[in-house]
């Protein structure tokens, strides 16, 4: 059975099981699952326990164990008017109705990778002796960029080339430092997509492309809509396809087998220098097609919407950020050497 997993609001913050197009209180519906199969009278004291508020301890405390869940997914298939009974109210929503919050609040770090799909290089006109020898550790969003399935990415006012990329986002279930190609694949929990929102043009001294004030900017990672555990991808994560439109114009179209390295070749290059653990989210770089190639810069009234097989759609509108704090003017006579 298909599961995915979001944190959504429902009383607080919660996370849901994604089944189908709806989506499952799942401590609550997982708690009654208890009572009614197993008589189980501390049945609200174990859900607490298994199904955590925060999705970042959820999967430290899941991580390789996601079948342990398919025994209450295909019971609340089945008896979903017993179990909403028991509860007094609906436990179930349709999955487009629910107010989604990132799937991860707040990871201790995203890590980017550059560079990654050899398209997006020969769009750029670099030839094969430029491109990467292996995997580019480009930069890191901070949490407070991450925003959620239908948030407002809000670009800076001083700027007017703003960007995407839809990114194939890797979701790290077990701690790991310097693993192999193949230990690798044993510490991916699951994927889910990243929007590396991106402002284009910004000072040289800044530190060009990759800079901060380019790339880590509040609201320039939707993120989300949900996570597919790895166990229960629809598709191989080395062959997703993955598009991107603006306003229903198709502006990114490619397939994850397009990048020069594999996901597990990733992890494990990225563990070489900074020690992963669980929930730490690692996006995997661009495909072509962005707005720094064919120069349709994103407008403040536009939609953006990315989609990955096996994953979802993450959609969100754009517009442009106002500052009310104001600077003063420097001295020139105190800057300088």
């Amino acid at each position: 059975m298909s599961m995915k997993l979001a944190t959504y609001v429902d009383g607080g913050a919660c996370i849901g099981l994604v089944l189908a197009d709806e989506i499952w209180n799942l401590k609550e519906a997982y708690s009654l699952y208890l009572l009614d199969t197993e008589r189980a009278t501390r049945h609200r004291e174990i859900a607490e326990r298994v199904v955590p508020q925060d999705m970042t301890l959820f999967v430290r405390l899941h991580h390789g164990r996601m079948e342990f869940f398919e025994d209450f997914a295909e019971y609340a298939a089945e008896h979903r008017d017993r179990l909403e009974d028991m509860a007094g109210r609906s436990l179930v929503r349709p999955f487009e109705s629910v107010r989604l919050l990132p799937p991860l609040m707040t990871p201790n770090k995203v890590v980017c990778a550059g560079n990654s799909y050899a398209a997006y290089l020969v769009d750029q006109g670099l030839t094969e002796e430029e491109w990467p020898k292996d995997v580019k550790i480009s930069f890191f969003k901070p949490p407070s960029a991450l925003i959620a399935h239908g948030e407002t990415i809000r670009f800076p006012p001083d700027s007017e080339q703003w960007d995407y990329e839809t990114e194939l986002a890797i979701v790290i279930g077990r701690a790991c430092s310097d693993v192999t190609q193949e230990e690798a694949k044993s510490r991916i929990f699951g994927y889910t997509i990243l929007n590396d929102a991106c402002v284009r043009d910004i000072p040289r001294w800044t530190g060009r492309l990759d800079s901060p004030r380019g790339k880590a900017v509040d609201t320039l990672a939707p993120f989300g809509p949900c996570i597919a555990p790895a166990t229960h991808l629809a598709g191989d994560p080395n062959d997703l396809h993955l598009t991107t439109t603006v306003d229903g114009e198709l502006r990114q179209n490619d397939r994850t087998s397009g990048l020069l390295w594999p996901v597990e070749r990733i992890v494990a290059f990225i563990s070489r220098y900074i020690r992963l653990v669980p929930g730490d989210v690692i996006s995997t770089g661009s495909p072509q097609g962005n707005a720094l190639i064919c120069g349709k810069w994103l407008r403040p009234g536009q939609r953006i919407r990315c989609e990955i097989e096996g994953i979802g759609a993450l959609e969100n509108p754009i517009d442009r950020r106002h500052w009310t704090a104001k600077l003063p003017p420097l001295d020139p006579s105190k800057t300088g050497p």
